[in-house]
C-alpha cells in the first residue's frame, strides 16, 4: 500500500525533467501532478482495483482467516488508493518543489517519508471498522 504512494511520488519527481507547454496557464506543481497522473496513475489504479477484486474474492471464502484477511486487504487497498490520489496529491500541490528533480538519494527519503506515512494513516480505518472486518 506504501507503494502505491511511492509511486505517485516518483511520477511527480520524473515530470521535473521535462517542461510544460507553452499553453499551460497553471502552477508548475499542478503541471508536474498532471504529468505524474498521465504517467503513473493508470497502472496505479489499475492494480489498485486488481487486488481489491482479488481481495474481495477471497473474502467470500467460508475460511474464516481468509475471508478475515480478504477484508483487510481489500479494506487496506482501497484506503490507499483514495489517499494517494486525493491527500498525497493535494500535498505535493502545496509543498513540493517546484524545480526538484531529485537523486538517488533524495528518492530513498522520499519512499521513507511517503511509507511512514501511509503506514501512519491507513491502519486508522482498520481500527475503527474492526468490529465489520471481524464478522
Amino acid at each position: 500500500s506504501s507503494g502505491i504512494n511511492a509511486e505517485y511520488g516518483e511520477g511527480y519527481r520524473l515530470a521535473g525533467k521535462y517542461q510544460p507547454p507553452p499553453s499551460w496557464n497553471g502552477t508548475i506543481r499542478g503541471w508536474r501532478l498532471r504529468h505524474a497522473l498521465n504517467h503513473i496513475g493508470v497502472p496505479i489504479v489499475s492494480s489498485a482495483i486488481t487486488t481489491v477484486l482479488a481481495a474481495a474474492t477471497l473474502s467470500l471464502t467460508q475460511i474464516q482467516m481468509f475471508s478475515r484477511f480478504g477484508k483487510i486487504l481489500a479494506l487496506t487497498m482501497a484506503l490507499s488508493l483514495i489517499y494517494t490520489l486525493f491527500m498525497s496529491g493535494s500535498l505535493l500541490a502545496v509543498f513540493a518543489p517546484t524545480k526538484f528533480t531529485g537523486s538517488r538519494k533524495s528518492s530513498l527519503k522520499g519512499l521513507l517519508i511517503a511509507a511512514v506515512l501511509t503506514c501512519a494513516v491507513t491502519p486508522l480505518p482498520l481500527y475503527l471498522f474492526k468490529e465489520a472486518i471481524i464478522c
